[in-house]
């Protein structure tokens, strides 16, 4: 543990609880969230953003880390690949708890019954993409940046305009994820 992961993990705390605490106390920030969502949304062919939703859903993101744990064992990074499995357990338990805590209703548009903060989807993604950053990213480079970074935005936008989440739930989720990465930072080396 360093200063600067330090300085990262109480920075992303703090914003994530000010996020929380004005969603449950802000009427305010709920309707310019609201109003954020509609302008962000527009009417086009859903079917495109149905399968980035269905390829990048919370148990498949699962599924593709147990791949990646399995591909660490069998190369000898046992370490390596239960720190993979529990980085994302950890992140989307944490994910669930808040779920159930915050218990924010999705979008009028949207008749899924359950809870819209913070999105699992974003939750996942994001994880996974910093999982796979800190293992490859030294090795691959920037290409690999730009790639987890492009199927990133791919799912944000599902999320939005498939009128699943709330510009909040995305932003929450993601904050979400990077504490939770930040936490099992030191279990990493």
């Amino acid at each position: 543990m360093n200063l600067f992961w330090l300085i990262e993990l109480c920075s992303s705390a703090i914003i994530l609880l000010f996020l929380i605490y004005k969603l449950q106390t802000s009427k305010s920030f709920r309707h310019l969230d609201g109003i954020l969502k509609k302008r962000l949304t527009r009417p086009i062919n859903g079917t495109f953003w149905s399968i980035i939703e269905f390829l990048n859903a919370p148990k498949l993101i699962a599924f593709w880390d147990t791949l990646l744990a399995i591909f660490l064992f069998f190369n000898g990074s046992i370490k390596k690949g239960i720190w993979v499995l529990c980085t994302l357990a950890f992140t989307d338990l944490v994910g669930i708890f808040l779920k159930h805590t915050v218990k924010r209703k999705r979008p009028s548009e949207n008749k899924r019954p359950s809870y819209s903060f913070p999105s699992g989807h974003v939750l996942s993604i994001t994880s996974l993409s910093l999982i796979i950053w800190q293992i490859y990213g030294g090795m691959i480079g920037i290409s690999l940046f730009f790639i987890l970074f492009t199927l990133w935005c791919l799912v944000v936008f599902s999320r939005i305009m498939l009128k699943a989440h709330y510009p909040s739930d995305i932003v929450g989720a993601t904050i979400l994820s990077i504490f939770c990465f930040l936490l099992a930072q030191p279990f990493f080396s």
